[in-house]
């Protein structure tokens, strides 16, 4: 369940919304003037979201080492695509 709170009101509650979250049952969104601005997630919730954005940045996991190709890989397959061969000379 995602509940919605100003984030003026955050400061007097932080210990209880902190509690709130860190099962992972519920998650915070903060508002200013009505417009969010950030979340409040429990650590399990911003490492999925962390693993993704790596994932995504870098690659996926090779299963043999654990490891991600890094950006480099990525950034030649992205260009071989385009048709830059600029290492290939």
């Amino acid at each position: 369940m995602i509940a919605r709170i100003q984030v003026t009101d955050v400061r007097p509650r932080l210990t209880e919304l902190l509690d709130r979250v860190e099962n992972g049952s519920e998650k915070l969104l903060l508002t200013r003037y009505g417009k969010p601005v950030a979340a409040l997630v429990s650590m399990a919730d911003f490492d999925r979201v962390w693993e993704a954005e790596e994932e995504e940045l870098y690659g996926p996991r090779d299963p043999e080492t654990g490891r991600r190709p890094g950006p480099l890989l990525r950034i030649s397959s992205a260009l071989e695509g385009r048709g830059w061969n600029w290492w290939r000379r």
